[in-house]
């Protein structure tokens, strides 16, 4: 799990001079409660909120996923929220599925080269039936060599 995602998420937050209560409006969270535990650390964001946090605050994802990354390594500024900013990711199945055929695996040597016991988490990942955890969709973009942007943002090309 990323270390440092809950106090990169406050930062972003607080550079864009926002309240929890205010971005948790504007990520149409029901409450600023669970916001507050993601910036404590003590819960991960689903992927789709994930995905609308770093639309909304203008940052990649792997910003806010690779601990690598410095948390004051971004100045966000503020991006124009549209209905569709805050749906979840709805191509990384088929993402997935197009890199996994370009290096002509099958879902079973996906599954082995991510050390997963079974071939069908993968079906459901590229059906869109399950999303994978954080720890796997970093382990799917290093294998891929692509960045977890490729996979969270559907405004970029499949």
């Amino acid at each position: 799990m990323p270390q440092f995602l809950g106090q990169k998420v406050r930062y972003v937050r607080q550079q864009l001079g926002l309240t929890q209560e205010e971005m948790a409006r504007q990520l149409a969270l029901g409450s600023y409660t669970h916001l507050t535990k993601i910036e404590a650390g003590q819960r991960f964001p689903s992927l789709s909120l994930i995905a609308r946090f770093a639309r909304l605050s203008s940052v990649t994802t792997d910003y806010l996923l690779r601990d690598s990354t410095q948390i004051e390594a971004v100045l966000p500024m503020l991006a124009q929220t549209t209905l569709d900013s805050l749906k979840g990711p709805t191509l990384l199945g088929e993402k997935l599925h197009k890199l996994r055929s370009s290096h002509n695996w099958t879902q079973t040597e996906l599954a082995y080269h991510l050390g997963l016991a079974r071939h069908g988490y993968i079906s459901n990942l590229e059906a869109g039936r399950k999303f994978p955890s954080l720890d796997l969709l970093l382990a799917i973009a290093d294998l891929f060599e692509v960045t977890t942007d490729y996979f969270l943002q559907d405004a970029l090309p499949i």
